[in-house]
């Protein structure tokens, strides 16, 4: 069964000190397969056309457009760009997604089932997103990832085990896309200290990156992590509203 097609942006994602109007700007999307393929298609860079055409694997194939898709929406509603074949998003040398625009700016993607979200950034402001769904199936990979510290955090708060694993990764997964590492970077170096609960979303802080928090809420049966400067305001406001539901684990 395919999933019902929505996408939601939030502009001023952010906010604090010298932050100024605009520094991020944030895109879900969700779609079926068949209208996936067709309405990303034609948002292509032609530099894009020529890596989607590389692609064999059906799997691969809906996740790079479903979350190019995003990803431009959200750079497209941060620099005001009306045309997305303008935007092209290159690979960096460790595959970090590169934006090739006019105006400066940076990109976080993730990608998880049928859903896709993309953060669109300044530069001086660095983030990370990630998505994950919910799975039991997941649970012995997951539990050996986390820490002791981290075991112990999950166990004192009254959630579910599944979803407080997944979203233990996912906040180490948005961080570990800020430091440009991915999977590449034991996880045990990203380390949650502290997950306190706060108007109903989920703020994690770090042992070893002080420098950065993130905010983790539930959408359906996933988990979505945003990693950001500490000290900054994410705009959960303007994310409630526009996905329409009560966002909390």
């Amino acid at each position: 069964m395919t999933s019902p097609s929505w996408e939601m942006t939030v502009e001023h994602l952010m906010s604090g000190e010298g932050t100024g109007s605009n520094v991020a700007s944030l895109c879900f999307f969700s779609c079926s397969e068949e209208e996936q393929l067709m309405k990303t298609t034609e948002f292509l860079h032609v530099e894009e056309w020529q890596y989607y055409r590389s692609l064999h694997f059906e799997r691969r194939i809906r996740s790079y457009l479903a979350g190019r898709y995003a990803a431009k929406k959200a750079i497209a509603l941060y620099t005001n760009e009306d045309d997305l074949r303008r935007i092209l998003i290159a690979r960096g040398i460790f595959n970090q997604p590169l934006v090739v625009h006019s105006q400066n700016a940076q990109v976080s993607i993730t990608h998880s089932g049928h859903l896709a979200a993309a953060v669109a950034f300044s530069e001086k402001f660095l983030m990370g997103i990630d998505i994950e769904q919910i799975c039991e199936s997941n649970r012995e990979v997951l539990q050996d990832q986390a820490t002791a510290r981290e075991l112990s955090l999950i166990q004192s708060l009254a959630y579910s085990a599944d979803s407080m694993l997944t979203l233990v990764w996912t906040a180490k997964e948005a961080l570990s896309k800020v430091l440009k590492t991915g999977l590449s970077t034991p996880f045990a170096i990203f380390e949650l200290k502290q997950i306190n609960l706060k108007d109903d979303v989920f703020v994690s802080y770090y042992e070893n990156f002080y420098q950065y928090e993130t905010t983790s809420f539930m959408l359906d049966s996933f988990v979505c992590s945003i990693t950001y400067p500490k000290g900054m305001r994410l705009n959960m406001k303007a994310i409630k509203k526009g996905l329409n539901i009560p966002i909390q684990i």
